[in-house]
């Protein structure tokens, strides 16, 4: 969790860069510039609503000031930079998964390459927000909610991520895809 010295440091930066005074941001979210100047010295840690009015005046996701980590901007993966996983059934492996992205403050996208999902299956988690698989290589069955899609090379499915969903490799082909998801907190590299 990230404590009111870090919120504040990123809230008086947020508003910097803006050349924002504090009683612009002040003016613009309704609160007083001194609360405004408490806030970012790391003296008070603000309410949820005051987040949301400072973020806004700032025209920030109030995300952007209490994510774990400080994310950049503009996030480029280099090839040979990816973070990758294996993705396992027991002791055994089942898939590599490689992620071609990071994130980006308040970011809802991850893009993961499969690699050689074998026979198994990987249940997707369920979460809100929206996914979509295009198969690049071999046969991957898709069970969303209880029925079947068979994808092969070159299909795309979107979906719902509420939707209990999984994949599984069919045909002798060892697939490879690449899996889009919009939410937060998903597979992490």
């Amino acid at each position: 969790m990230l404590d009111k010295a870090e919120l504040g440091r990123r809230v008086k930066l947020e508003r910097l860069a803006k050349s924002m005074t504090l009683k612009q941001v002040a003016d613009s979210s309704g609160m007083s510039p001194t609360h405004i100047s408490e806030i970012e010295r790391g003296r008070t840690s603000p309410t949820v609503g005051a987040l949301l009015r400072i973020a806004r005046a700032l025209g920030k996701s109030a995300t952007y000031f209490v994510e774990d980590d400080e994310l950049p901007t503009v996030s480029i993966v280099r090839r040979h930079e990816r973070p990758h996983r294996a993705i396992l059934d027991g002791d055994r492996s089942i898939a590599d998964v490689d992620f071609l992205t990071k994130g980006i403050p308040a970011g809802r996208l991850r893009v993961v390459q499969f690699q050689g999902l074998s026979q198994g299956e990987i249940d997707g988690p369920v979460h809100q927000g929206e996914e979509i698989l295009l198969v690049t290589t071999g046969k991957i069955r898709v069970t969303v909610g209880s029925e079947d899609f068979e994808l092969s090379e070159g299909d795309c499915i979107q979906f719902k991520g509420s939707a209990p969903h999984k994949f599984v490799s069919i045909g002798d082909e060892q697939p490879q895809a690449f899996w889009i998801t919009a939410s937060e907190g998903l597979l992490s590299p």
